[in-house]
């Protein structure tokens, strides 16, 4: 008879050696060996999660090895989820009203501060190959609808009263818009203009399809209540089985509607404060209105104007740092993040550094495959003034941000606004590797991402986005405020930053940081 029983957690480094052993066919493996670095990928991930969770009986979150690449933090990791896990996303029925997520309260709350003036949509595309028939293509969106309802869903009411409410169609439409113009900026830049007209009290999503022949892009305009990064992936991989075949697979396990009640059931009353209390200490006296920028102040606008500003780390900067990072027990985005908090620091003449991170937020099993809000956000603060060497300042930022995990559920905005500092996280700074928007195909092709331009306004007074290259580096962005900020000021923080990785890159854990 086999055995059912959950492992325990001093059985946890055998089952977790088995898991990588399967799924990058190869070991043995020591305590310090990165998954990612002995060639592992998003699939082989999936896989040891897989395996994992089937072996102890844990919720295994399907980030566990994003979060915890060396083998010793991924049975830590484990043994901290055996002592105190949080139970698992019940699927409830999908008709009818539902409450909102923390991630949408966030959201609506930003709404009601910032006020009309920001836009809250979002817009992705991708090149259509030449062989794709949109007549299949509408069938496989109608379909691709009624397996992620959040898609045709609507918000009704305002603030925390506010409910999701099913629209009962079961299709989006598939709308042509205009001409696309062969220059592929243009083009997005008309679909941008096109998703200004998305309401809260209209069903936050829809497809069309921009140009004809041989120059076509589908498109995906929808409000951020519904929508991030990774569900675009998902739903260009769905599209494709669909195309293939339209009544291919049955409809994902959980929907967005489950996950909203699963945080509202298990995350709330004594629960919620408690892991609030974590982000209050972690905030008690910091200025309300977040990192001082450069120059004198007068009243600050909760939004305003915004400009992009092209930012890289080079591939020989980024694999030395991730090197380095591997002896000190830090992830590459930990040293990237220590290294920020340092520029930053110097930057604005301040030792007491708060910044703002994104994260997936995909934490619990079955949310890798639904469609929805799920993106999320943590700060962490750091004192630089103790900090000495490198290896202090890695040490430091990573105990920080690790001290989150626990309390990672909480969404970042809606925590802002509960400990009565919407504004205090005026800098963020992410890493953004999404494993849904590589290897993508339709009809048997690949697809090319096309680029959409942000919004022309923003909340943060900084944000870095940055994401690995095909170069082996990162590359990505800086958006800022143009309202308080001068390019010359920006481009005198980016220096900063790169300068800082360069020299961490060639120096020792011991070496000194200069002041």
């Amino acid at each position: 008879m086999a055995d059912d029983s959950s492992a325990v957690p001093s059985e946890f480094a055998a089952v977790v050696r088995r898991a990588w052993a399967h799924s990058l066919d190869g070991g043995p493996f020591s305590d310090d060996d990165d998954f990612f670095a002995c060639g592992g990928d998003s699939l082989s991930a999936l896989a040891a999660a897989s395996e994992v969770a089937t072996a102890t009986g844990l919720d295994v979150p399907v980030l566990w090895l994003y979060e915890n690449p060396r083998l010793e933090e991924a049975v830590r990791a484990l043994t901290a989820a055996a002592e105190g896990g949080l139970a698992p996303i019940d699927s409830q029925e999908r008709a009818g009203a539902h409450p909102l997520s923390f991630q949408q309260e966030g959201l609506l709350r930003v709404m009601d501060h910032i006020g009309a003036d920001h836009r809250y949509q979002v817009a992705y595309a991708v090149e259509l190959p030449d062989s794709v028939d949109e007549g299949r293509l509408a069938a496989a969106l109608t379909r691709l609808a009624s397996r992620h309802p959040a898609l045709t869903t609507r918000i009704t009411g305002a603030g925390e009263l506010a409910r999701q409410e099913a629209t009962g169609a079961a299709e989006l439409e598939l709308e042509p818009l205009r001409a696309m113009c062969p220059d592929d900026a243009v083009a997005a830049t008309k679909l941008w203009a096109a998703a200004s007209v998305i309401n809260l009290d209209d069903p936050l999503a829809r497809f069309a399809v921009i140009g004809s022949g041989s120059q076509r892009v589908l498109a995906l305009v929808a409000h951020q209540m519904v929508m991030d990064p990774w569900s675009w992936g998902l739903l260009l991989r769905d599209l494709a089985v669909l195309y293939d075949d339209p009544d291919a697979g049955g409809d994902p396990a959980l929907a967005y509607s489950d996950y909203a009640r699963w945080q509202r059931r298990h995350l709330s009353g004594p629960a919620y404060e408690r892991h609030l209390g974590h982000w209050r200490r972690t905030a008690e006296g910091y200025p309300l209105g977040g990192v001082p920028l450069p120059g004198p102040r007068g009243e600050v606008p909760a939004a305003g104007p915004a400009a992009r500003l092209p930012l890289a780390v080079h591939a020989e900067h980024a694999q030395a740092l991730h090197t380095a990072g591997q002896m000190m027990g830090a992830s590459l985005f930990e040293v990237l993040l220590s290294l920020f908090h340092l520029a930053l620091g110097r930057w604005a003449g301040t030792s007491d550094v708060l910044v703002a991170s994104a994260t997936a937020s995909r934490t619990r099993p079955g949310s890798e495959n639904i469609a929805g809000f799920f993106v999320n956000g943590r700060f962490t603060r750091t004192a630089l003034t103790e900090l000495r060497t490198f290896g202090d300042l890695i040490g430091h930022v990573r105990d920080r941000w690790r001290s989150g995990d626990p309390h990672r559920e909480l969404h970042l905005e809606k925590v802002l606004f509960d400990l009565g500092r919407p504004d205090m996280a005026n800098i963020k700074f992410s890493v953004n590797a999404i494993p849904t928007l590589t290897g993508l195909t339709l009809a048997g092709e690949p697809l090319r991402l096309v680029s959409v331009p942000g919004a022309h306004s923003a909340r943060r007074h900084i944000s870095v986005g940055l994401a690995p290259d095909a170069g082996g580096g990162l590359s990505g962005a800086l958006t800022y405020r143009t309202d308080l900020l001068v390019p010359a000021q920006v481009r005198a923080l980016v220096q900063e930053f790169l300068t800082l990785c360069s020299s961490a890159a060639h120096a020792p854990a011991t070496a000194r940081i200069t002041r």
